[in-house]
């Protein structure tokens, strides 16, 4: 009998699918399927940070495709954008990861 995890997997599978809402993207030099969600970027924004922007670009990428969890202040090159991650959230196997070009938002 699968597993709950077996089944949080198979959803993960479908919505990193490219023909669903998944986009390619080049990463520090890697392809990697990608969920920009910038709307969610304005709604953490709101919520926690006063309304001061602190980000350009919040993606979800699945933690097995990227490999160890980036931390705060590494560069990221993201497509030809040299950016700087300003937060990262784990949950379920999936990064929320917010860049902007400058360090520090």
């Amino acid at each position: 009998m699968p597993l709950f995890k077996d089944y949080l997997q198979q959803d993960l599978n479908i919505f990193f699918n490219p023909d669903e809402f998944g986009e390619v993207h080049k990463i520090n030099g890697r392809d990697l399927t990608v969920i920009i969600d910038n709307e969610r970027l304005m709604e953490r924004t709101k919520k926690e940070f006063d309304g001061i922007s602190i980000g350009e670009l919040l993606y979800f990428v699945k933690a097995s495709d990227y490999g160890e969890r980036p931390t705060i202040g590494e560069a990221q090159k993201f497509d030809k954008r040299q950016m700087y991650v300003v937060d990262v959230r784990d949950s379920d196997g999936v990064y929320e990861i917010i860049l902007s070009r400058n360090y520090g938002g």
